[in-house]
């Protein structure tokens, strides 16, 4: 199950989620974007926006709602001080973080065939393992 990630600006709450859509249109609209150089991306203020904005249209998607507000509404929401930089920073890294480690987790689901019976030794080893033995 995925988590939600919610940033709050001007008294509203927004739902921020990274999936390959937001991926593809970030690579779009975004000059220079590299998911591999993202924290160079996020020290300045407007690739916190940019990002901010691609991550907040994906995650009201994803509720069933259209983002209601423009880039420019966002930045003017944004608070310039640090404090709320930061916040906004962290949230916008949960987001591509938990984004991100889906993707893998399901990957590693889907590609991986499970051997029963070797699941079912770990399991009875574990229950006769004493603590201090291995």
């Amino acid at each position: 199950m995925e988590k939600r990630h919610v940033v709050k600006l001007g008294k509203r709450e927004f739902n921020l989620a990274f999936t390959l859509k937001t991926m593809i249109r970030m690579q779009e609209d975004i000059p220079d974007f590299d998911l591999n150089n993202i924290s160079d991306l996020l020290r300045k203020p407007k690739g916190i926006l940019d990002v901010l904005y691609e991550l907040a249209v994906s995650g009201e998607a994803l509720e069933d709602r259209r983002l209601d507000v423009s880039k420019d509404w966002i930045g003017e929401h944004i608070p310039a001080n640090r404090d709320k930089m930061l916040h906004v920073q962290q949230c916008i890294i949960d987001a591509l973080t938990d984004g991100m480690r889906m993707e893998t987790e399901e990957a590693e689901n889907e590609d991986r065939e499970v051997d029963v019976v070797l699941e079912e030794i770990k399991k009875k080893d574990e229950k006769t393992d004493s603590p201090g033995e291995k």
